[in-house]
């Protein structure tokens, strides 16, 4: 197949796989659930060399997580002896339809799955231990206790799409894109002028499009960030005493932290500020800038303070699967 129709179908596949989960969304708020997927371990593993060969970064690692607030990933807690018995089990009791595409050998996951996998096997490497090994069991029931009605149930204001996606689509696939996510926030599609101009910019350092409706943001090697005017993002962070934790909430996320003595406190950023990690200080700003945070909503993002020190950057509040940094607090005793 030619490789311009590929990249279509990678197009269509990642459009189809948003509509999905839209839709399983529109039903999870009509109906307060969770959604459950059969993700597990081995998928993680595709995922992460998938997202390699593509140019990813160290987030490549941090893909799946068990639970993001909304999609929760059973299989995952499953070792890998165990995940073949239960394989074993569904195979001989229940009836598997298999979708004649995923042994397809176009697609460059498929070809991970039956070539480098069977080899990973072969060395005797652990599924399970190297998905936990990037993942953090602790978070789940920090992440549950945030579920609440006023907070799980929202309309989407921002939308994210991945840098290894944007690179692998054609042009007007790319176009088709942004203007099916304009569409779930209401918005019309972009005028042909306005997005050629923006995927110019997106060849340099950084691209940036306003109109009266959102804001659309890429970085050279960054995600592509489609923001709603109205997202609750642009307003500011919350934070209160529930008992002996401290709660902080934005961008409808809550993050939540045991503080007998009342040491933390919601601040923010500015300019030149540091951060203390294991190494050293670190300025604020080039920490945003390594998260791919868009400029216009740096001073919005939520810093946890120790007294009157910046000691961690909420950025788990602007996406739920993104990790706080540092993500172990550094505090001088």
């Amino acid at each position: 197949m030619p490789k311009l129709s590929l990249k279509l179908r990678r197009g269509l596949e990642e459009t189809g796989r948003l509509v999905r989960y839209h839709q399983l969304k529109k039903i999870s708020q009509r109906y307060p659930s969770i959604i459950l997927t059969g993700h597990h371990c081995k998928d993680y593993t595709e995922s992460i060399f998938l997202h390699l060969t593509r140019g990813g970064g160290k987030k490549s690692f941090y893909t799946l997580p068990p639970f993001d607030g909304e999609r929760f990933l059973p299989l995952v807690f499953l070792e890998d002896s165990e995940l073949k018995e239960l394989y074993q089990f569904v195979e001989t009791h229940m009836c598997i339809f298999e979708d004649e595409s995923n042994a397809d050998p176009i697609y460059k996951r498929n070809r991970i799955r039956m070539d480098l996998l069977p080899i990973l096997e072969r060395e005797k490497w652990n599924f399970y231990k190297t998905y936990w090994n990037f993942h953090d069991k602790s978070q789940l029931n920090l992440q549950f206790e945030g579920q609440n009605k006023n907070i799980s149930q929202h309309h989407p204001h921002l939308f994210r799409i991945p840098h290894e996606t944007w690179v692998s689509l054609s042009l007007s696939a790319k176009k088709e894109l942004i203007d099916f996510y304009l569409k779930l926030l209401g918005m019309y599609p972009l005028y042909r002028s306005g997005f050629e101009n923006f995927h110019l910019q997106s060849e340099g350092e950084r691209a940036f499009l306003e109109n009266k409706n959102c804001y659309l943001y890429k970085s050279k090697f960054g995600d592509l960030f489609i923001i709603d005017k109205k997202s609750p993002a642009f307003k500011k962070a919350v934070s209160y005493r529930d008992g002996n934790h401290l709660v902080i909430e934005w961008n409808q996320n809550r993050f939540k932290l045991n503080d007998p003595d009342a040491k933390y406190h919601l601040g923010s950023w500015h300019h030149g500020q540091k951060i203390q990690i294991r190494s050293g200080n670190k300025e604020i700003s080039e920490c945003m800038r390594e998260n791919g945070i868009p400029f216009f909503l740096r001073t919005f993002i939520p810093i946890l303070y120790f007294e009157n020190e910046p000691i961690q950057i909420l950025f788990s509040l602007f996406f739920k699967n993104e990790k706080n940094y540092p993500k172990r607090i550094y505090l001088e005793r």
